[in-house]
């Protein structure tokens, strides 16, 4: 990773970031690049994780789900179990057990990789999505790893317009 990020100086696209670590690979990626648009799309695969388990505990469609996860991707993320909503409505701490999803959370990675032995789709969707509105094809929020003022490399919810992110304050800035 560092040969390749010695390789991306001074360009001027955006750059995601796959691999694990990918908090500390973006970072990595960013400082030695120089690149202000870096981004690791770790958040994101917890996010989704987080939609599916919620959606399965309150038994809905995923697309009812709407929360995120912040921060570190894998056992330091953290689910916003008071921002999330179900069809709309608050999600109900009393019927869902928060420890419950933490832990099916931080389990999840580990049950895809040993049931076939690697992660595939999850990754690929991410990209996907996370090209759309880095490129300006699509406009909306990705979850992603991103330098985030004084506090580091976190996953947060990255809103894009016409392939820019609002809100996150480009590596030069800071």
């Amino acid at each position: 990773m560092h040969q390749l990020a010695v390789e991306l100086a001074g360009y001027t696209g955006a750059v995601l970031v796959v691999t694990n670590p990918v908090d500390v690979l973006a970072r990595l990626v960013a400082e030695i690049s120089a690149c202000h648009r870096v981004y690791g799309i770790g958040a994101n695969l917890d996010t989704a994780r987080y939609r599916t388990l919620a959606a399965a505990a309150c038994g809905v469609a995923v697309e009812m789900v709407d929360g995120h996860v912040i921060g570190e991707h894998g056992d330091a993320a953290v689910c916003c179990l008071s921002s999330t909503t179900i069809d709309g409505h608050p999600l109900d701490s009393a019927a869902v057990s928060p420890g419950d999803l933490y832990a099916a959370l931080h389990a999840r990675s580990g049950l895809i990789t040993g049931g076939i032995g690697r992660v595939r789709a999850g990754a690929v969707g991410a990209v996907l999505s996370t090209l759309g509105k880095v490129l300006g094809e699509t406009d909306g929020v990705e979850h992603l790893s991103v330098r985030y003022l004084h506090y580091g490399w976190l996953g947060l919810p990255v809103r894009f317009t016409r392939g820019a992110a609002e809100g996150v304050p480009a590596a030069a800035e800071l």
